[in-house]
């Protein structure tokens, strides 16, 4: 289980939590621009990732019911996805793309991406992140939305 030294910052945790993307903003790119950016460059297969970021990667596809290889988790710490348009990863399946943000901020109000996760989460399993994506999945599928919910 998860368990964050103390003093630790946001960007340590999203690090921990998600792994670091091969490719560092290098300047502003479209969202869009930013999502194939963050695909092209990732340090692990999104089937398969490792350390913290296949565990959290692994409590979704259980909380989806679904096998680990059916999912696809990439993280977008240090690329202009997450500098520019505030998504740290993002998970897709089925052609639906669900954004999370990682915080260390136990009182972040406000926030870009779909799903926040927070260092407790993180401490915890990824439980209620996970039960969060997994349903946000659903109900994607449910109104039949393809893409970035």
């Amino acid at each position: 289980m998860y368990e964050a030294p103390s003093g630790y910052t946001g960007k340590i945790l999203e690090t921990e939590v998600l792994g670091e993307c091969r490719i560092k903003a290098r300047g502003y790119l479209k969202f869009n621009q930013s999502i194939e950016e963050v695909k092209e460059n990732q340090p692990y297969d999104p089937h398969h990732p490792t350390g913290e970021a296949g565990s959290f990667h692994d409590a979704v596809a259980e909380a989806m019911g679904i096998e680990p290889d059916q999912l696809e988790m990439y993280t977008a710490v240090g690329s202009a996805l997450d500098r520019f348009h505030g998504v740290d990863g993002f998970f897709e399946f089925n052609g639906i793309v669900i954004t999370v943000d990682v915080t260390a901020n136990e009182h972040k109000d406000s926030y870009k991406a779909r799903v926040i996760v927070t260092e407790e989460d993180a401490g915890n399993g990824f439980k209620e992140s996970a039960r969060i994506i997994a349903a946000e999945f659903k109900r994607a599928k449910d109104l039949g939305w393809t893409g970035v919910v």
